[in-house]
C-alpha cells in the first residue's frame, strides 16, 4: 500500500511539473503552424510560433534541464537545440540564428576542430545546465525555414514520440471554428457515384443558420446523390486562430458518423517520427498533386501502419444498400475544441448493371517488384507502395537537347513510395568519366532534380523517394562564386562585422564550401535560400592589416570553383 502511494504522489508531481511550463518567448503565442499540420512528405511535428517576420528575438527554457543534443544543419531544423527536462519530456528549438554564448562557446569548439560549419553534439547531462526563462539563444530562420519564426517541439526523452505542444498548457488564444472547404467520395470495387463508377468531389459551404450554435455547421453544395456499393471517404479541412486568421493550420481530430455510427477517428496527440512519412497514405497524394489540396483519408490504406487513428469500423469501408437512408456527419476540432459539422444524407440508388473485368493487380503493396528493360530498371522493395495498382506504367521519350539519355518514365510521380527504389539508365557507349554523368528526375514543373551517381557495369544508378520520369544529365559547369562583400557595420553577433559570399549551382548542387583568411579555415554559414555564405569577424582570428580571403566551391560531380580577395581589416 505504502509503495502505491508513492508511486501516486510521483505521478502527482510529474504532471503538475509538465503543466508549469512557461512560454519559450516573452511575448504572445500567434500560430503559423500546428501539430500534426500537412506537410510534405510529413506531419508537422511541433508548433511554428510567429516572430512578425523578423529574426533576434530572445528564445527562453520553458523548464529547468540540460542541453543533451546541438545540432547545425543546413537543411531540416538548421540551428537546433534540445532541452532534456526533469519531468521526461524534451523541448526543441528550431531555425534560431544563433545560440547563447555558453552555448555558443561549446558548438564553436567543436566546429574548429573539425574545420565545419554543420555539426552535432551530445552534452553530457551536467555540462550545460539551463534553468526556467534562460535565454538559449535567438529565433531566426536557419535551415528549412520558409520565413522567421521559432519550431517548438515537447517530446518524451525515452521514446522520442513528438506531443503536442499545445496539451501542456501554453496559452494560443482561439476561438475560430475549422473550416470544411469540401469532401472526396471514393468507389470501391465498381460502386456507382452519380451513375458513375468514379470518385468524386464535393464542395462544402456554411449552412444558412443563424449562429446561434456553438459550432459551425457546413452543408454540400450538391445535394442529390446517387450511391450504391462499397464507399469511402476523405475530407479537406483546416483550422484558423483568432489572431492568425489568414493561416490554414492543421486541425486536431476528424470523426465520421454514418447513422449515428462511429466509423473513423483521426486525432494528433502525438506523432511518431517513425511513422510520419505515412502521411503519404493518409492524405490523397494523387490528389494533392494534381490540385495543390491535401484530403484527409477517413479510411485505412492497405499500408498504413499510422497509430493516430483512434477508432476505426469497417477499416472506414461503407457498403451503400438500395433503398436505405444514410446520414453522414463529420465532426472536425482544432485542440480548443472548437467544432464545425458537416451534414448530409442521401439514399441507397439501384446497383448500376455495368460489366467489368476483374484483373489481378500487377503490383502488390507487400512484394518486391522490378522492372527491367535493356536500357532501364527500377527495383521497389516489398511495402514501398501503400495499395495495390492494376498495372505497372513504364513510357519512353526521345532524348532531349540537354539530356544524356532518353526519358524513362515509370508510374507517375502523383503515386506516393514509402521507401527509395534504386533507378538505374543505361549510359550510351559514347558517354566517357569526362562528361560528369549523373541521374536525374524530370519534376512537373520541367525541372531537373539530381538524384546521384552510382556506376552499376554499364549502368548510372540512384536511390529515389519519388516515382516519375528519369534521364541522365552532364555536368561540367563548376559552381559561381560572385559578389564577396566585406561589411564592417555591426552584426548581432559581436558588432565586428561579416563578410558576404554569393555561391550558386544551378546542375547538380552545392556539395562542399570551405572559407579560409590568410590560408586558415573560418567558420563560414551557409544558407541555401539565398544562395549565401556568411563569415562574422571574431575578436583576434583576424590580423589588422592585409589579408586575403579564399573561397573554394564544389558541386556533387566536384566541379570546382576558387575565388580571392584582399582586403584590409
Amino acid at each position: 500500500m505504502k509503495r502505491i502511494i508513492i508511486i501516486i504522489l510521483i505521478l502527482s508531481i510529474v504532471k503538475i511539473y509538465s503543466q508549469n511550463y512557461t512560454s519559450p518567448f516573452n511575448f504572445p503565442i500567434y500560430l503559423s503552424g500546428t501539430f500534426g499540420e500537412l506537410r510534405d512528405n510529413h506531419f508537422h511535428a511541433g508548433i511554428d510560433i510567429k516572430t512578425f517576420e523578423k529574426e533576434g528575438y530572445p528564445v527562453l527554457s520553458i523548464a529547468d534541464g540540460y542541453v543533451s543534443r546541438i545540432k547545425i544543419s543546413t537543411w531540416g531544423y538548421g540551428k537546433v537545440i534540445y532541452i532534456n527536462h526533469k519531468d521526461g519530456k524534451t523541448s526543441v528549438y528550431a531555425h534560431l540564428n544563433r545560440f547563447s554564448d555558453k552555448i555558443e562557446k561549446e558548438i564553436r569548439k567543436k566546429q574548429y576542430e573539425n574545420e565545419l560549419y554543420e555539426i552535432e553534439i551530445f552534452p553530457k547531462k551536467d555540462e550545460l545546465t539551463i534553468k526556467q526563462g534562460e535565454e538559449i539563444g535567438l529565433s531566426g530562420n536557419t535551415g528549412g525555414s520558409g520565413g522567421p519564426h521559432l519550431h517548438f517541439e515537447i517530446r518524451d526523452t525515452e521514446n522520442e514520440l513528438a506531443l503536442n505542444p499545445l496539451n501542456f498548457g501554453f496559452e494560443v488564444e482561439d476561438n475560430l471554428n475549422p473550416i470544411i472547404s469540401g469532401i472526396k467520395i471514393y468507389s470501391h470495387n465498381n460502386a456507382s457515384i452519380n451513375n458513375k463508377i468514379s470518385d468524386i468531389n464535393l464542395s462544402a459551404k456554411k449552412c444558412l443558420t443563424k449562429e446561434t450554435k456553438k459550432y459551425t455547421e457546413y452543408c454540400l453544395e450538391e445535394t442529390d446523390l446517387k450511391i450504391n456499393g462499397e464507399i469511402s471517404f476523405s475530407i479537406n479541412t483546416f483550422d484558423r486562430q483568432d489572431m492568425s486568421p489568414n493561416n490554414k493550420n492543421g486541425v486536431y481530430s476528424i470523426k465520421l458518423y454514418v447513422n449515428n455510427d462511429l466509423i473513423h477517428h483521426f486525432e494528433m496527440g502525438k506523432l511518431s517520427f517513425e511513422e510520419t512519412r505515412f502521411i503519404n497514405a493518409h492524405i490523397d497524394h494523387e490528389e494533392y498533386f494534381d490540385s495543390n489540396t491535401r484530403f484527409n483519408r477517413c479510411y485505412r490504406l492497405p499500408y498504413n501502419n499510422l497509430n493516430n487513428y483512434l477508432f476505426e469500423k469497417y477499416n472506414g469501408i461503407i457498403n451503400i444498400k438500395e433503398g436505405q437512408k444514410y446520414n453522414i456527419k463529420f465532426e472536425v476540432q482544432d485542440i480548443q475544441k472548437n467544432l464545425s459539422v458537416l451534414n448530409f444524407s442521401f439514399n441507397g440508388s439501384e446497383k448500376l448493371n455495368i460489366q467489368t473485368k476483374e484483373k489481378k493487380p500487377e503490383i502488390k503493396y507487400d512484394k518486391v517488384k522490378i522492372f527491367r528493360n535493356k536500357n532501364f530498371e527500377c527495383h521497389l522493395d516489398k511495402y514501398s507502395f501503400y495499395k495495390d495498382y492494376d498495372s505497372l506504367i513504364y513510357k519512353i521519350n526521345s532524348k532531349r537537347k540537354n539530356t544524356m539519355s532518353q526519358i524513362h518514365t515509370i508510374m507517375d510521380e502523383s503515386i506516393p513510395i514509402h521507401k527509395n527504389c534504386i533507378i538505374s539508365i543505361k549510359k550510351d557507349s559514347l558517354i566517357t568519366d569526362k562528361n560528369n554523368v549523373f541521374l536525374a528526375q524530370i519534376k512537373k514543373d520541367s525541372t531537373f532534380k539530381y538524384k546521384g551517381k552510382t556506376i552499376r557495369e554499364n549502368y548510372i544508378s540512384a536511390l529515389s523517394k519519388n516515382l516519375g520520369s528519369f534521364c541522365l544529365l552532364s555536368d561540367s559547369i563548376s559552381p559561381t562564386i560572385s559578389n564577396i562583400k566585406i561589411d564592417k557595420d555591426t552584426n548581432i553577433y559581436n558588432g565586428l562585422g561579416k563578410i558576404d559570399v554569393k555561391i550558386k549551382d544551378n546542375e547538380s548542387g552545392i556539395s562542399f564550401y570551405r572559407g579560409e583568411i590568410n590560408g586558415k579555415w573560418i567558420l563560414m554559414e551557409y544558407d541555401y535560400k539565398t544562395d549565401l555564405l556568411r563569415y562574422y569577424f571574431i575578436p583576434g582570428e583576424i590580423p589588422i592589416g592585409n589579408n586575403t580571403i579564399k573561397i573554394i566551391v564544389r558541386d556533387k560531380l566536384n566541379n570546382e570553383s576558387i575565388k580571392e580577395k584582399d582586403f584590409i581589416y
